[in-house]
């Protein structure tokens, strides 16, 4: 299947009646065929006004054409005694079936004490035919204790099948907003804000050698000090390998070591390793959004990973999930958990 590239229109709905409660400003990045897999990366901010503390405000993105229609997973911001009720859930509920809800799930989290959040949505699929002509809308529901309701505009994103002559995704930079309406009530949803001085460690992974680095060792054969060098003027020459061997070469001086995890990224954009160590170097960084959209396209079972996410989950104020994960990094050998965890907890024993 040939790359296509896909255009974000972007549609203003405003709702103008007296409570306007929840307002989502949309970033797209890229919508489009890459190799086997679609991929779909935005940014999702959303803003509530006085929410409800037993409700929840779920997203959920739909692939839509004439033939199929897929949902995608989804994003549920609860209220704060919701939020409190679906912990101890996960608490209560068996491994397994805490395993299948997440993956329903993009993300499942409380909204903070300024009642915002931004999500870095990244997420990918399998490729057929009939999504190149398919377009994304989001769909809208507010979940509360007596059912849900869902609201009736949708965000669309449609397609436009035009391709760089590079031939790579064509990202735009125009922003969706919309504004819905959410019935106001008097209780505000108050959570914990994560310590500004906690310092977290990120976990790398080294690359495996794929083609690029078996032809380079083999016609080039870079020193060090050569692929250094290279690294400096045209990078694109390098391996995922090297230039990670030429980060490895600057751990005492970090800016130069986060500039060139930075550039192995922009160089292999949807690599899982590259992604991960762009993440470990964004964590260390206190970079919360760029951590959540390197994770998503990350290399999801390595410990390294482990790691990094739970650290996320702590910045990201879901403290449950954060602990959770390190822990059981921690449990399977994972020094960097271990200094995480000692650092979240050292930073927040009460004087």
């Amino acid at each position: 299947m040939k790359t296509k590239a896909f255009i974000f229109f972007s549609l203003l709905i405003c709702n103008l009646l007296p409570a306007q409660n929840v307002k989502l400003d949309i970033v797209p990045h890229f919508f489009g065929v890459r190799a086997d897999s679609l991929l779909l990366a935005m940014d999702i901010s959303i803003h509530i006004d006085d929410m409800d503390s037993k409700s929840a405000f779920m997203l959920t993105p739909v692939l839509t054409s004439q033939e199929k229609k897929v949902l995608l997973p989804h994003i549920q911001l609860n209220g704060k005694q919701k939020q409190k009720l679906y912990l101890r859930n996960q608490i209560l509920r068996k491994k397994n079936d805490r395993k299948e809800e997440d993956a329903k799930a993009y993300l499942i989290a409380g909204i903070d004490e300024n009642h915002s959040r931004t999500i870095s949505y990244r997420t990918s699929l399998p490729a057929e035919d009939w999504m190149s002509n398919a377009t994304l809308t989001l769909k809208r529901t507010i979940v509360r204790p007596e059912g849900e309701q869902s609201l009736k505009d949708t965000i669309v994103i449609t397609p436009q099948n035009i391709v760089a002559s590079s031939g790579t995704i064509v990202p735009s930079s125009t922003a969706t907003q919309e504004i819905v309406s959410l019935p106001a009530v008097n209780e505000r949803s108050v959570t914990p804000a994560a310590g500004n001085k906690m310092k977290y460690k990120g976990a790398y992974v080294s690359p495996e050698t794929d083609d690029v680095d078996a032809r380079n060792q083999k016609e080039l054969n870079f020193s060090l000090e050569e692929a250094k060098m290279i690294a400096e003027i045209n990078p694109q020459m390098l391996s995922l390998r090297e230039l990670y061997t030429v980060a490895l070469s600057y751990t005492e001086d970090k800016a130069r070591f986060y500039k060139i995890i930075n550039i192995s990224v922009k160089l292999y954009p949807v690599h899982p390793v590259a992604n991960l160590n762009a993440a470990a170097a964004a964590i260390e960084q206190g970079d919360v959004k760029s951590a959540g959209k390197f994770l998503s396209m990350a290399l999801h079972d390595s410990l390294a990973y482990k790691n990094c996410r739970g650290v996320y989950e702590l910045m990201s104020g879901n403290t449950y999930e954060g602990i959770r994960m390190l822990k059981a990094a921690k449990a399977e050998g994972s020094e960097e958990a271990a200094y995480n965890l000692n650092a979240f907890f050292e930073n927040n024993k009460r004087p």
